[in-house]
């Protein structure tokens, strides 16, 4: 049953891939055209827009991927230090 779903979901994605597309030949044909023309106005300003939407992207990822990444790494001491005060604890015992 999965194999069945992750089959459908590859497959959906892959041939979807036109209709998501549509809009970025539809940019990239105004940033043409006015470049063509010798106009700077639309053009760098979508080519701006495409730069923020990309690096905003990234730097989310970024921003969670090192909240994650402090937030496992205090995880892993506080069980250090639990082990450790159980060890502690035993050789007292003993």
């Amino acid at each position: 049953m999965i194999k069945k779903i992750i089959f459908f979901s590859t497959f959906l994605i892959l041939f979807s891939a036109e209709l998501y597309s549509q809009g970025c030949s539809m940019c990239r044909g105004i940033v043409e055209s006015d470049a063509n023309s010798g106009g700077t106005g639309i053009s760098s300003s979508i080519n701006s827009g495409i730069v923020y939407l990309f690096t905003s992207t990234y730097i989310l990822i970024l921003i969670g991927a090192s909240f994650w990444y402090y937030r496992s790494k205090k995880h892993i001491k506080e069980i250090e230090d639990k082990n450790r005060i159980k060890r502690r604890v035993a050789s007292l015992i003993d």
